[in-house]
């Protein structure tokens, strides 16, 4: 059976070869099923203030469903895989980056290991990650929290700027 998953999608620097952010974030898209990662279903494209609030860049962020028969290590591998192959270079936490990839949910399955936690710990508190997944399924309850998602969206806090492009 295949897993059902939510990743989130972002960036706020062009790529090196590519002639806007959303030209990498499009081509990382179109790569996936390369790693044998079917995308169902993406949210709407959002520009979004960065988290926690600095002087980078804007951010282009969506929310997408998909499919794979990958473990969530394994799927992990593949999304930093294909970060790197984007441009990504990670230095420290919180940078601006060419791409940025995270596993949201595996199956409602909570998942705890050394290096990675999915739910993605901070899910909860980010409206780009929120509504972009409210967008594609309205229905969501948080495995940790045990939250519809518009209970979630409710507490966001108000500085957090999100437009719909």
């Amino acid at each position: 059976m295949k897993n059902k998953i939510f990743i989130g999608i972002g960036a706020n620097l062009t790529p090196k070869g590519y002639s806007s952010v959303q030209d990498g974030l499009n081509a990382a898209m179109n790569m996936l099923s390369g790693y044998g990662i079917e995308v169902i279903q993406c949210s709407s494209w959002y520009e979004t203030s960065p988290v926690p609030k600095s002087n980078q860049p804007l951010f282009r962020n969506a929310v997408f469903s998909a499919s794979c028969d990958l473990n969530p290590q394994e799927l992990l591998y593949c999304l930093n895989d294909l970060e790197a192959k984007i441009g990504r270079i990670r230095t420290s936490r919180n940078e601006a980056r060419v791409l940025d990839l995270d596993i949201l949910d595996f199956n409602s399955e909570c998942i705890d290991l050394e290096n990675l936690i999915i739910p993605h710990p901070r899910m909860h508190e980010r409206a780009f990650v929120l509504i972009p997944l409210n967008e594609i399924n309205g229905d969501y309850i948080h495995p940790v929290l045990q939250e519809p998602i518009l209970s979630l969206i409710k507490r966001l806090p108000a500085e957090q700027d999100i437009f719909k492009i």
